[in-house]
C-alpha cells in the first residue's frame, strides 16, 4: 500500500473513526462519585440554614392567607396549612453504569460503509479483510489469524494480503464511480 494515496488515507481515517466511534457519557472516569461530595454537601448548619432560607413554605403560607377571604390575614400560620406531600427520592450512593454514546462515521466517510456493505454481499471474505486491516492495530499475520477465526476456515498471510489487494482495488472502483 502506497502512503500517499488517497483512498489508503481515507481508508485509514475511515479506520480510527470506527475503532473511536463510542465515547463514554462520564468525563471524569477515574474519580469517584463521593469524592465529589463534600463540593455539594452544605458544610456547617449555619451554611445548611443559609441555603435553606425561601423554603419553609412561607411563601406558600403567605399566597394561601392572601386568597383566605380574611380581613388582616398576610400569612396562614403553620398549624393551619397541611404539609406538601413529596416522595422520598433518596437512595443509597452507588455509581451510575457509563453510557456509550455511539458518534457515527464522518459523514465524508460514509461511502466507505455503504462500500464495504455491497462488498459483503459479494466477498464476505474480502470485506472483513478489509475492516480487519483498517480498524485492528496489529500485524498482519495477526490480523490474518482473526479474520480466519472470524471466517471459520483457514487464511494464509499471502492470501491475506492478496485478498486485500484485491477488496482495495474493488474500493477504488467504487471511490471513482
Amino acid at each position: 500500500m502506497r502512503n500517499n494515496d488517497p483512498l489508503t488515507e481515507d481508508l485509514r481515517r475511515w479506520g480510527r473513526a470506527q475503532v473511536n466511534r463510542y465515547a463514554f457519557s462520564h468525563a471524569e472516569r477515574g474519580v469517584h462519585v463521593l469524592q465529589h461530595a463534600r463540593d455539594l454537601a452544605p458544610g456547617t448548619r449555619e451554611r445548611a440554614a443559609r441555603e435553606l432560607v425561601g423554603r419553609d413554605g412561607g411563601d406558600r403560607r403567605r399566597f394561601m392567607g392572601a386568597r383566605s377571604g380574611v380581613v388582616g390575614m398576610h400569612t396562614l400560620p403553620t398549624w393551619a396549612v397541611s404539609p406538601v406531600r413529596a416522595s422520598n427520592d433518596a437512595d443509597r450512593p452507588h455509581d451510575n453504569p457509563e453510557i456509550a454514546v455511539d458518534l457515527g462515521t464522518p459523514d465524508e466517510l460514509r461511502w466507505v460503509d455503504r462500500a464495504l456493505a455491497s462488498m459483503q454481499r459479494q466477498f464476505p471474505l474480502r470485506a472483513l479483510i478489509l475492516r480487519t486491516e483498517f480498524t485492528v492495530s496489529a500485524s498482519q499475520a495477526v490480523k490474518a489469524r482473526m479474520v480466519a477465526e472470524q471466517y471459520g476456515g483457514s487464511l494464509t498471510l499471502r492470501q491475506y494480503r492478496y485478498e486485500l489487494g484485491k477488496g482495495i482495488d474493488w474500493a477504488k472502483g467504487r471511490a471513482a464511480a
